[in-house]
């Protein structure tokens, strides 16, 4: 009977010893692994912090740390330093320069909603408009500029041909004063012939008496000429009088 009783106990007892025993190695097992992580960041640290002074004495240019991070194209000041830094204009445009390496959330770029607000009431403001209007006065300006391109065409037009009238005007009046310098050279010619043959023999036109008589001569065909102009304006008056008198008055 007693050693059943103690056969009973040690059975018991090896029962609950596989189980204590496989409670103490996951305990064991997780206290590894957390020695193993603890470790792990530990080196990672120590790595980081080997390299940082690694990096800082390869630096000989004398920079300061925020000159030396923009010369190598990264954000020279990864936490805030001055007041400014925490502003949004600065953080959106730090995003903007060096994108996720600027450690910048992304979602400050969207406007707040004051932002939209100002710019709602600028767009009202400055553009008070439609988009209907806005295109239909696009509409009319482009009609407008084709018009006036039209006529300014038309006038070119116009004014070309003008120009070949002014032209064939220009030569007739220059051919007109080509005649009339001609014809007072010939009567000129005339006059003097006149006077020599006054004379009787050749006089040197500088002679006092050869110029006298010119001018008298001049005088006297300025004079004739004068009276067939009033002559000649007198017989058209009548000719206008005569056609107007003769005509019979229309019913």
């Amino acid at each position: 009977m007693l050693c059943r009783k103690y056969l009973g106990r040690l059975l018991k007892v090896q029962a609950v010893q596989p189980a204590w025993t496989r409670l103490c190695s996951q305990v064991n097992i997780k206290k590894l692994e957390a020695d193993q992580d603890t470790t792990e960041v530990t080196e990672d640290e120590a790595a980081r912090e080997k390299e940082e002074e690694l990096q800082r004495k390869r630096n000989k240019s004398r920079l300061k740390e925020a000159d030396f991070r923009m010369l190598h194209e990264e954000n020279p000041y990864p936490e805030a330093t001055f007041w400014h830094h925490g502003t949004l204009k600065y953080l959106r445009r730090t995003y903007g320069r060096y994108g996720a390496a600027s450690n910048v959330d992304p979602a400050i770029c969207w406007p707040v909603k004051s932002e939209l607000e100002d710019t709602m009431e600028y767009e009202r403001v400055k553009y008070p408009e439609t988009i209907m209007q806005m295109v239909q006065k696009v509409i009319a300006g482009n009609a407008e500029k084709v018009r006036s391109e039209k006529q300014r065409q038309e006038d070119i037009v116009k004014k070309i041909e003008k120009n070949e009238q002014w032209l064939r005007e220009l030569h007739a009046k220059i051919a007109k004063k080509e005649g009339e310098a001609m014809e007072a050279k010939m009567r000129k010619e005339r006059l003097v012939e006149e006077v020599r043959r006054h004379f009787g023999y050749t006089v040197d036109p500088r002679d006092d008496r050869f110029k006298e008589l010119l001018e008298k001569k001049e005088k006297e065909q300025k004079k004739s000429q004068k009276e067939a102009r009033r002559k000649a304006r007198e017989e058209e008056l009548l000719k206008k009088l005569m056609s107007k008198h003769a005509t019979p008055p229309t019913e």
